[in-house]
């Protein structure tokens, strides 16, 4: 089962909280990874459904020129080569539903391996700490720390208080 608050809160650092308010853009993304949450979750086919999902919700709501609108009131233009990193970050909440077992980390593991998933890492970091071997535990870190802006690194390592 997907914890609406964690994917609610995982949309609302994507894409604010206008977006991130909308029960309906969150309940759909929600629908998107519980169809994935069996024994043979497919992690590629989730990815590429929660691609197809974010486009046509983000088009519908946004128009055609896919722009949100900020808090502060700017805006900012949800680019199409965004869309499949948005998609992984989406994917956190499905990694976080799955059982602390050994064969999920196996499986998130060679996800990560597979496909540099952001959202591997952290589910890796984060749930299946007791699995993941210190070294690759360190160079979690260390990307972190190079790819995330330093704002954001203290909330990356975190569950959104959910």
């Amino acid at each position: 089962m997907i914890d609406l608050h964690l994917m609610q809160e995982t949309l609302r650092a994507c894409f604010g909280s206008a977006l991130a308010d909308d029960p309906a853009f969150v309940e759909g993304a929600a629908r998107i990874l519980c169809a994935c949450c069996t024994e043979e979750t497919d992690f590629g086919g989730a990815s590429g459904r929660m691609e197809d999902y974010l486009f046509n919700s983000l088009y519908e709501r946004l128009g055609p020129g896919m722009t949100l609108r900020l808090p502060g009131g700017g805006s900012r233009r949800v680019r199409m080569s965004e869309i499949p990193t948005l998609a992984d970050q989406c994917l956190y909440p499905l990694f976080a539903s799955l059982p602390v077992l050994p064969a999920y980390y196996d499986r998130v593991y060679a996800w990560w391996l597979k496909t540099g998933s952001f959202s591997a890492m952290r589910a890796l970091s984060l749930r299946f700490r007791s699995y993941l071997p210190e070294q690759d535990q360190r160079m979690i870190e260390r990307i972190v720390s190079e790819n995330v802006p330093a704002d954001r690194q203290a909330a990356w390592f975190s569950d959104f208080g959910g």
